[in-house]
């Protein structure tokens, strides 16, 4: 086993935790995000996204348009 520092441990990679993995990665930080799913998974986790989140999608450079 590979001992290993992480800055941030983010339990759950769904809408949340994903977007706060990325961000805290993106700002240089070591991230270790875990979930108990495998991906893909068939849990909906989201049915809306409300337009500020889509406004936040687009300014991190996840927007599907």
């Amino acid at each position: 086993m590979t001992n290993k520092v992480y800055d941030a441990i983010i339990v759950g990679a769904r809408c949340a935790g994903s977007a706060t993995a990325m961000l805290l990665a993106r700002r240089g930080y070591r991230v270790l995000l875990v979930d108990r799913d495998a991906f893909p998974s068939d849990t909906v986790s989201t049915h809306l996204i409300h337009p500020p989140g889509v406004a936040a999608l687009e300014r991190w450079g996840c927007s599907a348009r």
